[in-house]
C-alpha cells in the first residue's frame, strides 16, 4: 500500500473521500483488502456507504484501458470480498453486475491467489445469465489448485442444471479441457480434485435426481477416465473411483427405488473397462465405498426376492461389484440369511449366483422366456392383425369373387384359418390367467424394466406413449409383467 493509502487509513471520512475519489481499479482493491485485514470494514461499509464502495468497484471495472476484461474480473474479485463481509445485504453488493458482464468473463484461473478466484467465483454465481452454467462448468475444469471456488462453481453449475442428471450430462463438453494436459499424472491429480469437488456437492445436494441419473453418472465418469493412465498413481485412481461411489450412492439415498434397477449402477462396469483386470482388482481391494454400494446391491437384490422376482441384470451388477460370481454367491447366502419369507426357488436363484439346475427351472419359467410368454406374444400378434383380417373379408373377397374366384375361395379359407387360430389364442390366455394390461394409446412415465422402447433405450426420456399392448398375469396374489408394453418418446 502506497503513503497515500496508509493516510486515508485513519479517519473513516477520509477513507470514503479516498473511494469517491478513486481512478484505479487495482489500487482500490488493494485499499479495501487492507481494511478488511485490519478489521475496519464494518464502519466504512455501514448503511449507504456500502454501495458507495460497490459503485465505486463496478464503475472503474467497466473502463476501457486496454485491460476491459481483466478489469471486470478484478471487479468481480473485489465484489465477492465485498460480499462476504457485508452480513447479509449481497443484494446491495450485487446490483450491478449485469453490467460487468453481459458476457462471458475471463477465466479466474487467471486471477493471482486463490482467495481472488474465490470472491470472483462468489460473484459470477450470482449472476442470472444464460452462459452461467457452462461457464462454471468449464472454470471448475480449469482451475488448478483455487479449491473453494472450484467447490462454489461446481455448486452453481448444479444449480443451474436443475438435477443431478443434468449436471453430469451438462458438464460432459468441459471435460475435454483434461486431454491439453499432457502428464498423466498431473492430469489424474487434477480429475481427483474435481471428483472430489463434485462428490462434495453432490452429498449435499437435496433437488431432483433426474432421469437415467446413473446412467448419466457412468457416462460423465468414463470422459473422466478416457486418457492414458499409465503414470498415474494407483491411489489417485482409487480416489477417483471413491468419489464416484459417493455420488452413486447420493443416488440412491435421494431415490431408493433406484437402488432396485441394474441402469443404476452401470459406472461399475465402466471402471472395470476403463481400469483394465489388474488395477481393478486393486481398486476392489482398496476403495471404501465400495462395501456400501454392494450392501445397497444385496438389499436391492432382497426387495426383488421378496416380490419373487429374478433380476438377470442385476446378478451381472452384483458380479462385476465382486469381481466374480463365487464371491457373490456367500455374500448372498450370508444377507439372505434371516430372510424367512423367501419363496425357495427364487431364493435359491440369487443366493446360486443367478444359475439354477434343472428341477428349478420352475421359477425362471415364471418370470422369464416362459410358454406364458410366448402364448402372450401370440394374444398380441392376434389381435394386432384382428382389423386387417377383417377388413381383407369384407373389402377384398367380394372384389375377387369376381375377378379371380379360386383367390377368393382361397382368401376365404385365410380368414377363417385366422379366425380359428385367433379363438384357440384367446382359450389358451383365458386358460392361462392372461390378460391384456390395456395401457395402449396411453401416456405414461418411462421405465426401462417395465417397457421395451421402439429402437431402444434412449437417454433423457421421461414420459412415453404406449403403442402395443402388454401382457400380464397373477402369481400368487402379485401381477407380474409378461410381455412388456412397446413405447415410444412421447415428448
Amino acid at each position: 500500500m502506497d503513503k497515500e493509502q496508509e493516510k486515508m487509513m485513519g479517519s473513516l471520512d477520509a477513507q470514503l473521500d479516498y473511494i469517491r475519489e478513486a481512478d484505479d481499479l487495482r489500487q482500490l482493491n488493494s485499499f479495501l483488502t487492507r481494511v478488511m485485514a485490519n478489521q475496519r470494514i464494518q464502519a466504512l461499509i455501514k448503511g449507504d456507504n456500502l454501495s458507495l464502495a460497490c459503485d465505486a468497484v463496478v464503475d472503474l471495472g467497466q473502463i476501457d484501458d486496454g485491460d476491459d476484461a481483466e478489469n471486470r474480473l478484478i471487479a468481480a474479485a473485489a465484489l465477492g470480498r465485498l460480499s462476504a463481509v457485508a452480513r447479509g445485504r449481497d443484494g446491495v453488493v450485487f446490483a450491478r453486475i449485469g453490467e460487468l458482464f453481459e458476457e462471458k468473463p475471463l477465466s479466474v484461473e487467471d486471477l493471482a491467489d486463490g482467495d481472488e478466484k474465490y470472491y470472483a467465483a462468489l460473484t459470477v454465481s450470482a449472476l442470472k445469465a444464460p452462459w452461467l452454467g457452462e461457464y462454471c462448468n468449464e472454470q471448475s475444469v480449469a482451475i488448478d489448485t483455487a479449491e473453494k471456488a472450484r467447490r462454489l462453481l461446481l455448486g452453481t453449475a448444479l444449480r443451474e442444471a436443475g438435477s443431478l442428471s443434468d449436471y453430469w450430462q451438462q458438464s460432459l463438453p468441459a471435460l475435454d479441457a483434461l486431454r491439453a494436459i499432457p502428464n498423466d499424472d498431473t492430469r489424474y491429480k487434477r480429475i481427483r480434485r474435481i471428483t472430489s469437488a463434485a462428490s462434495e456437492e453432490v452429498r449435499k445436494w437435496e433437488g431432483d435426481v433426474g432421469s437415467d441419473a446413473g446412467l448419466a453418472l457412468a457416462d460423465w465418469f468414463a470422459a473422466l477416465l478416457q486418457t492414458s493412465k499409465k503414470d498415474a498413481a494407483e491411489d489417485t485412481l482409487v480416489d477417483i473411483f471413491d468419489d464416484a461411489l459417493a455420488m452413486l450412492l447420493r443416488i440412491i439415498e435421494l431415490r431408493f427405488s433406484y437402488a432396485l434397477l441394474a441402469p443404476t449402477y452401470v459406472m461399475l462396469e465402466r471402471a472395470r473397462t476403463s481400469f483394465g483386470r489388474d488395477v481393478w482388482s486393486e481398486i476392489l481391494r482398496q476403495s471404501k465405498n465400495l462395501p456400501k454400494v454392494r450392501t445397497a446391491l444385496k438389499e436391492a437384490a432382497l426387495v426383488l426376492a421378496r416380490q419373487n422376482t429374478q433380476d438377470k441384470e442385476l446378478m451381472q451388477v452384483l458380479c462385476t461389484a465382486y469381481h466374480s460370481r463365487a464371491q457373490v454367491m456367500p455374500a448372498i447366502t450370508a444377507h439372505f440369511a434371516d430372510a424367512r419369507d423367501l419363496n425357495q426357488e427364487t431364493r435359491a436363484w440369487w443366493e446360486q449366483g443367478g444359475k439354477v439346475a434343472e428341477s428349478q427351472r420352475a421359477a425362471e419359467h415364471r418370470v422369464g422366456n416362459s410358454e406364458d410368454q410366448q402364448i402372450g406374444s401370440l394374444l398380441i400378434n392376434v389381435e394386432d392383425s384382428k382389423s386387417v383380417m377383417e377388413k381383407l373379408e369384407r373389402a377384398v373377397v367380394p372384389f375377387l369373387e369376381i375377378s379371380d374366384p379360386p383367390l377368393a375361395e382361397t382368401v376365404k379359407k385365410a380368414a377363417g384359418s385366422y379366425t380359428e387360430i385367433a379363438l384357440a389364442a384367446r382359450q389358451l390366455a383365458t386358460m392361462r390367467k392372461l390378460r391384456h394390461m390395456n395401457l395402449k394409446g396411453e401416456v405414461l412415465r418411462y421405465n426401462p424394466l417395465e417397457q421395451d422402447m421402439l429402437g431402444g433405450h434412449q437417454l433423457g426420456i421421461s414420459r412415453v406413449r404406449v403403442e402395443r399392448d402388454g401382457i400380464q398375469k397373477e402369481f400368487g396374489g402379485k401381477i407380474k409383467v409378461l410381455v412388456k408394453p412397446r413405447v415410444s418418446p412421447a415428448e
